[in-house]
């Protein structure tokens, strides 16, 4: 089983990773476990200035699908459900999406992987980005959250009805209705 490092404390960057374990995972970049590589990518795909308050270094969604398509050859684009509490966000960043459950897609097969992105306790604003697949029947994520052992490997999880993501360990996520597809 592959092992990846996870983000430094307080780094923002989990957008950054989640692109890296999939270019990881797909053996599409050989630069495995490199943090300068990690950084780099969270370079580009940073939000920057804006007027609603989401920190600047949180990833942009459409900088992500940009990354992934135009310099790794992955296209990817950014889906919302019409419910999704971060429509608001979105439509403040101009970021275009498609009216597609990315879990469904992926659960469907359609997709092999995806990047969800998840609230983190009740605050919409605290997000959280991870690279998911599905196999073998059971939903997977990989999880950048700074651990002490620096040790990041594929975790089962339950995707509940509200959207409460179930797996081993003290975590608070919530699917949001937002993510990205990769092809």
């Amino acid at each position: 089983m592959k092992t990846y490092i996870s983000q430094p404390k307080g780094s923002n960057s989990c957008g950054a990773y989640s692109i890296a374990y999939y270019l990881w995972e797909t053996n599409k970049a050989e630069y495995i476990n490199d943090r300068t590589f990690v950084t780099n990518i969270h370079k580009k795909i940073q939000i920057g200035s804006n007027n609603i308050g989401m920190p600047e270094t949180y990833s942009n969604p459409e900088k992500m699908c940009n990354e992934l398509s135009n310099s790794w050859n992955s296209y990817a684009y950014t889906c919302m459900l019409p419910n999704s509490p971060l429509m608001p966000i979105a439509e403040s960043f101009n970021v275009a999406t498609e009216n597609i459950n990315v879990t469904d897609k992926v659960k469907s097969g359609g997709n092999k992987y995806a990047i969800i992105i998840c609230s983190v306790g009740n605050q919409p604003q605290a997000l959280h980005y991870m690279l998911i697949k599905y196999e073998d029947g059971t939903f997977k994520l990989l999880d950048s959250s700074y651990n002490s052992n620096d040790h990041v490997v594929w975790n089962a999880f339950i995707l509940e009805s509200n959207g409460k993501l179930i797996l081993d360990g003290n975590y608070d996520y919530c699917y949001t209705g937002a993510g990205i597809l990769v092809e």
